[in-house]
């Protein structure tokens, strides 16, 4: 594979991977070294948010996080956290914002949380799956994300990520199974498409994968999908 087929594939076929409040509060003072780890220093910052502006706050810091700023994700969440502590949401994106900085153990506990506040959202489980598959707890990933897949059975993305774990255990017939079902349910993803021409490439099922590439280049032609799946199909000698 060439370095720039290599590098659109290990961007797109890379299925992305992803507490206790008292302990993510801390950690959380810390790596935004703006503030001192003292108790003074982490009551007075879960003091600053009132309980009646709680979810303003949370609208606030699910849009930082979407939009990658997540050191003033945490400043904000940390706050939502310790007024309103059995919103789920408010665990959920604080984790998620730990996990894109690394902090994977508060990002577990917080995830962890919006998981037992919000056992029938499929989001939760899908945000700790996610950080299990960073840590290579695979078996409990896998877990988490098929019980994602189950409760969210119109959203693609959770069985794209259960392919990703079950890819990472070495499961590529299951990883397979998965991906046609997240095809049937987008069938216009290029994306969705790619992943599972990897997938069947790790099952071996080459004529069904030259058949995936064919369908992501015509969906993503022009594109850079579209290039990749070119590319892939080529380096193959792929009639």
């Amino acid at each position: 594979m060439s370095a720039r087929a290599a590098g659109a594939v290990a961007r797109w076929a890379a299925v992305r991977r992803l507490g206790r409040p008292r302990t993510g509060v801390a950690l959380g003072v810390l790596m935004l070294g703006s503030l001192t780890a003292s108790a003074a220093g982490i009551v007075g910052l879960v003091g600053n948010v009132p309980v009646w502006r709680a979810r303003t706050a949370l609208r606030d810091g699910a849009r930082l996080v979407r939009e990658g700023d997540y050191p003033l994700a945490i400043r904000t969440l940390l706050g939502v956290v310790a007024g309103w502590p059995d919103d789920a949401r408010a665990h959920y994106y604080l984790g998620v914002a730990y996990a894109r900085l690394g902090a994977r153990t508060a990002a577990m506990n917080q995830l962890g949380d919006a998981v037992r506040l919000a056992p029938t959202d499929p989001l939760m489980h899908d945000g700790l799956g996610e950080v299990l598959r960073q840590v290579g707890e695979r078996r409990a990933a896998v877990g988490e994300l098929e019980t994602a897949a189950r409760l969210g059975p119109d959203e693609p993305r959770y069985r794209v990520h259960l392919a990703g774990a079950l890819l990472e255990a070495g499961d590529a017939a299951g990883a397979v199974a998965r991906l046609r079902e997240a095809a049937r349910l987008e069938p216009r993803s290029a994306e969705i498409r790619l992943l599972l021409a990897t997938a069947l490439r790790r099952a071996g099922e080459r004529r069904a994968m030259t058949l995936e590439y064919r369908e992501a280049g015509r969906l993503a032609a022009g594109g850079p999908l579209g290039e990749v799946a070119k590319l892939e199909l080529e380096e193959r000698k792929t009639p």
